[in-house]
């Protein structure tokens, strides 16, 4: 019985090697060996831009106030008590050239037209008798044989007649200012226009000089935008005083509610005095028919007095080549990639930057690589590596100087 539990405990021991065994060699085999570290490349991945110069046509952003061409302050040229006021002498009405608007009380200028037309009479009258007198005067000289040029001035009574024609001349001019007087009772539009406003009523007595109302023009509104200095250089003005040959045009917009609407213009013509608080130049832009009166199609009108944004077409710039803001350094340099894969500092000169963009006229030139990654402390031929992916050409676009 003893011989026989050996016998069992031997094969049992033996079954459990042979399984270790089996587990251990397998074990083995599945695992995989350990990969062998790789050393990282020391040279930094940059993304780059192949650089194109091309001309460039800027648009500076401005914004002012509509001002009507001619406004005008209505007032009395003669006293009374207003007599009419039509219903078109209004604030908003639109009025023609000529057209009454309010008329005076014009009862004693009737009276004084009537008084100047009898004293010219009168004053006629005389100067017929003073010369039937003088002619009278010569026949007689004449008759006694002697030379009319031997008269003396007074026998003939030339004097008298001088001093006739002169109060002729003086009663005809008091005859004019009468009729003119007459003709002031009425308030008439001088242009085509609208009313501003009135600033009286029927029955309201007046004193010459009194302002009845302003009115202004409607052919066409006038924006004053104020530019800064470094901003004329991008639009081609002429000096002050002379008019603009090319039309600039100039694009207006004004927010109303959620739309956005636009009107065209052009300018006009620059001032030549700078503000002294705020060293602005001043340039002048018009806008014909505003209140699109004389426009076939319906068109929403540019009020006097609105706020609107303006961008003047600016001149073109040749050769300029754009670059990111982000890729010039504080002391105006940039980083170009070389054929060697190696950096290099360049100084640029720019004419003109924006939020994103910087414009160069000097220091760089077409086909010059530009690296658009931000280094950590780049030094002079420092090594790098180039992601060809990203060496693209750059799409130019039109930037918009803020005025």
């Amino acid at each position: 019985m003893a011989k026989q539990n050996g016998l069992r405990q031997l094969m049992v021991s033996t079954v459990v090697l042979a399984i270790c065994g089996g587990l251990a060699f397998g074990l083995s085999n599945w695992s995989k060996a350990p990969k062998k570290k790789v050393k990282p490349n020391p040279f930094p991945l940059v993304e780059t831009l192949i650089l194109e110069q091309k001309p460039v046509s800027f648009t500076v952003d401005s914004q002012g106030i509509v001002q009507p061409a001619i406004e005008t302050s209505l007032v009395a040229e003669v006293t009374g008590v207003i007599t009419e006021v039509v219903s078109g002498f209004a604030s908003g009405r639109l009025f023609k050239k000529g057209e009454l608007l309010a008329r005076i009380d014009d009862s004693d200028y009737r009276v004084g037209l009537k008084q100047a037309e009898a004293s010219l009479a009168a004053k006629k009258a005389k100067l017929q008798e003073e010369v039937a007198k003088s002619e009278a005067e010569k026949k007689s000289w004449l008759r006694s044989g002697r030379k009319l040029v031997d008269a003396p001035p007074l026998l003939l009574r030339l004097p008298y007649v001088n001093e006739a024609k002169a109060n002729v001349k003086a009663v005809e001019a008091q005859l004019e200012k009468a009729r003119r007087d007459l003709e002031r009772t009425r308030i008439r539009a001088p242009y085509d226009g609208m009313v501003k406003d009135r600033e009286i009523n029927l029955g309201q007595y007046i004193a010459k000089g009194a302002v009845v109302g302003s009115v202004f023009s409607i052919d066409s509104a006038e924006v004053r935008l104020p530019l800064k200095a470094a901003d004329l250089m991008f639009v081609q003005l002429p000096e002050a005083g002379k008019v603009i040959g090319k039309a600039i045009p100039v694009t207006f917009t004004q927010e109303m509610g959620s739309q956005s609407l636009s009107w065209q213009g052009k300018l006009d013509r620059i001032e030549g005095v700078v503000d002294q608080q705020s060293r602005m130049h001043f340039v002048v832009a018009t806008i014909s028919d505003p209140y699109g009166l004389q426009s076939e199609t319906m068109k929403m009108p540019l009020k006097a007095g609105s706020f609107v944004r303006a961008s003047i077409t600016g001149g073109e710039l040749d050769n300029l080549i754009r670059v990111p803001r982000n890729v010039v350094y504080g002391d105006g340099q940039v980083l170009l990639v070389k054929n060697d894969s190696s950096i290099s500092f360049r100084k640029v000169t720019s004419v003109y930057a924006d939020e994103d963009s910087v414009y160069v006229s000097d220091g760089l030139k077409a086909g010059d690589v530009l690296c658009l990654t931000p280094l950590v402390n780049p030094v002079e031929g420092m090594r790098i590596r180039v992601d060809t992916e990203s060496a693209l050409v750059d799409p130019l676009e039109t930037p918009a100087a803020n005025g």
